[in-house]
């Protein structure tokens, strides 16, 4: 063999790596996406096929035929596919079904939380009226301790400026 030749066929060889490399790159983008979508494939009207497997490698379909590839990378998108479909909702209605399922659940989840959200809004403004009535009745039961207090002392009440206190000697008479 002479060196042309070998380069050649090193070549070829990581022309089929290359490949090989795009496709098992698609394969995991492909069933990531399944992933997300909880078991729809969400491009090409969910049929996953040796053709879109090709689509998302960015390679011929053509390119599967060849020698390189029609025992070895074809045969392994193949056993892929079923193994995968066996994770997806296939068919017009089975997938109308999975996402209107998907869809009511989360309807559900969200009044849910709206009905909560509302019962706490509802809380809020009670709790806001208890606080008003409290604060009220601290302003009554403040004027009637100063008044008995007065009552009691014979006249002699001290009262204190706010920011004083009673032990720095200067209270009011």
């Amino acid at each position: 063999m002479t060196v042309s030749s070998e380069k050649l066929i090193a070549h070829a060889k990581s022309r089929t790596q290359t490949v090989a490399d795009k496709v098992r790159e698609a394969m995991r983008a492909i069933e990531l996406d399944v992933e997300k979508n909880d078991g729809i494939y969400p491009f090409n009207r969910g049929r996953l096929t040796q053709a879109e497997v090709c689509r998302r490698a960015g390679i011929h379909k053509i390119t599967l035929q060849g020698k390189a590839h029609k025992t070895t990378t074809r045969e392994a998108i193949d056993a892929w596919i079923k193994r995968i479909r066996k994770r997806l909702f296939t068919g017009r209605k089975a997938v109308r079904k999975a996402v209107t399922e998907r869809a009511d659940d989360w309807k559900s989840r969200y009044f849910a939380v709206a009905r909560w959200i509302d019962h706490y809004h509802l809380e809020e403004i009670a709790r806001h009226e208890e606080h008003s009535k409290a604060l009220l009745r601290i302003e009554v039961l403040e004027a009637e301790n100063i008044k008995l207090r007065f009552e009691f002392s014979k006249g002699k009440v001290v009262s204190l400026r706010p920011n004083q206190r009673p032990d720095d000697g200067s209270a009011q008479v």
